[in-house]
């Protein structure tokens, strides 16, 4: 029995010594997590676009003249700024003239109307024939009649000398120049073209397949050159020809986002809404047997979650499977997750403003 002793002593000491060598439990897998969301997808059809300004007008005089001054290329203008400044001296010399004309005219109606209350006295007592009487008062007319056509002409050369001041017809910047100080231009030529920076819209040509699933004021997609935003749409024009089945389709802009002229892709809808779970396209797990997501459950574990996917829209896809709303699917660092296996995370959004 003493012999035993030692013998027992050494297995726990062996016993201690192998748990010591087992190897410490890993930390939580460090992983990004978004959320699933329940929203309304449609189908999605990208369809070419081109940024244009709602204001965009070629200016033209509404006079004759010599230029004396024109906006540069590139001048930003207000409602109101003069563009264009044409020489006025012969309008001045006209507006004098007809002062002068108007001066006259107005005496002559005074002369006009002193006779014929004269004739009208002496009419009363058969001092003066009714004919004279008729002379008189036909001369007061053609006097009145005058005057008027002066004070009409008048008028018309005062609005003319206006018009030698081309003004800006809304808040623009000067984007070409078709004459040039020193020139002489004739009425309704074209002087400057103005485009409207602060007012933009794509102007989309769609199938008119489309049309029945379109809404004003609906968001949707816009892309280009990388850049990726999301707006509502305008108006909606449904009319199209026999030739290429397309319509229009305005969709409002945020000046700044895309320069004027620039092509842009649409994505409209070419299905009916309907409701589903979407999550982001980084989540999915592509794998020889099937499509998963991660999922992160209680005490922060992830669950492999099988899923069909459906609908695209952006960087955001539907998604068919044993989910819910709201909860938290892995979107990165999920390749290197196996079920049951303990996390720890960020938020996307978090990690995207630290990426910023």
């Amino acid at each position: 029995m003493k012999s035993l002793k030692p013998l027992m002593l050494s297995a726990v000491v062996l016993s201690g010594s192998v748990m010591a060598q087992e190897p410490p439990k890993p930390p939580p897998a460090l992983v990004v997590v978004d959320s699933i969301r329940q929203e309304a997808v449609f189908e999605q059809l990208w369809v070419p676009g081109t940024v244009i300004s709602r204001s965009d007008a070629q200016i033209a005089a509404e006079v004759a003249g010599r230029i004396l001054r024109l906006a540069e290329v590139g001048d930003v203008v207000e409602a109101g700024d003069v563009l264009v400044q044409l020489d006025d001296e012969m309008l001045r010399m006209q507006a004098l003239q007809h002062e002068a004309n108007i001066a006259k005219w107005s005496a002559r109606v005074e002369l006009a109307q002193r006779k014929q209350h004269r004739f009208q006295t002496m009419a009363a007592k058969n001092a003066a024939s009714k004919d004279q009487l008729d002379e008189i008062l036909s001369e007061l007319e053609i006097a009145r009649q005058e005057l008027t056509q002066a004070q009409i002409s008048k008028r018309q050369t005062e609005y003319q000398l206006a018009q030698t001041q081309v003004k800006a017809p809304f808040r623009a910047v000067v984007a070409q120049r078709l004459k040039t100080p020193g020139e002489y231009t004739s009425v309704g030529q074209l002087l400057l073209r103005v485009v409207d920076t602060d007012n933009v819209e794509a102007s989309v040509k769609a199938p008119l397949s489309v049309s029945p699933y379109l809404q004003m004021g609906m968001p949707v997609e816009i892309s280009a050159n990388g850049k990726q935003v999301h707006e509502e749409i305008r108006t909606i024009v449904p009319v199209g020809n026999g030739a290429s089945r397309m319509m229009e389709v305005r969709v409002a802009l945020t000046p700044g986002d895309f320069a004027i002229g620039s092509a842009v892709r649409v994505a409209l809808p070419k299905s009916a809404l309907h409701d589903a779970l979407t999550v982001p396209r980084d989540a999915l797990v592509l794998r020889q047997d099937g499509t998963f997501v991660y999922t992160v459950g209680e005490q922060n574990l992830a669950m492999q979650v099988r899923v069909s996917t459906g609908v695209g829209m952006g960087d955001r896809i539907e998604v068919q499977g044993d989910l819910a709303s709201h909860n938290l699917v892995v979107v990165r660092g999920a390749e290197r997750l196996r079920e049951g296996q303990e996390v720890r995370f960020e938020a996307a959004t978090e990690v995207a403003k630290l990426e910023d």
